[in-house]
């Protein structure tokens, strides 16, 4: 018998008992949809909405919470190689988006759908926002420039990347800490306070802030005051 923790584990929900192979297998397979998808398009003789953006957002829709799941893990599993494997995997599925934002035949197929403005006209207003907010979306991802100004800009996202996932994982990693009196922490909520290390200093009691992500997000988010944030 299946029980309903079988299912949620087996589900899209997330799931803290995915091991490291497991993380990479699902990034794998997430990346090797989107390169199937935007192929398909590319190849369209005659782009349409139907064969073409629709396609595209129903795989952005589907894929962007599994991607977001696998993500997550590495903010939060107490096992190290499981945040280790969900960097990697935010890694390269960062790079598997860009380089498919990037794609110039993609994009032709795309700005095709937005030239026929016949076609254009008979969409629905949703349909037709969302066809131009995609072909926007490719102009802002360098597909307006030249090849060598693409080029340019690939590798300087590309980087952009690197670092931005080094940094999430150092202070993931990191070890320090920062104390604060429940006054200087105004504007979280009372379940960030439950069960918080504090230690006393000078008689003020004061509680313990990690750089690590349940600790940093909330206070980055919700402090009022600018000093703490």
């Amino acid at each position: 018998m299946v029980t309903r923790l079988q299912q949620v584990v087996k589900g899209a929900a997330l799931n803290f008992r995915r091991t490291p192979a497991e993380i990479s297998a699902a990034a794998a397979r997430l990346t090797a949809r989107e390169k199937q998808v935007h192929d398909k398009v590319a190849a369209q003789a005659q782009p349409t909405f139907a064969n073409t953006i629709a396609p595209l957002a129903r795989l952005e829709n589907a894929s962007g919470g599994e991607a977001a799941l696998i993500s997550f893990l590495q903010n939060v599993s107490t096992d190290k190689q499981v945040r280790d494997a969900s960097s990697e995997a935010e890694k390269a599925l960062a790079l598997s988006r860009m380089t498919s934002q990037m794609r110039s035949d993609v994009y032709g197929s795309v700005k095709k759908v937005l030239d026929d403005t016949q076609g254009l006209k008979e969409l629905a207003p949703e349909d037709r926002a969302l066809a131009e907010s995609m072909a926007r979306q490719y102009r802002r991802s360098g597909l307006g420039l030249s090849a060598d100004q693409r080029a340019k800009l690939e590798h300087t996202r590309k980087r952009l990347i690197e670092l931005g996932i080094e940094f999430s994982r150092n202070t993931n990693e990191a070890d320090g800490v920062e104390l604060f009196t429940r006054a200087e922490l105004a504007g979280l909520p009372d379940s960030y306070f439950c069960e918080r290390a504090t230690e006393t200093v000078d008689g003020v009691e004061k509680f313990v802030v990690t750089t690590k992500y349940p600790d940093l997000v909330p206070v980055m988010q919700m402090a009022k005051s600018e000093a703490t944030r």
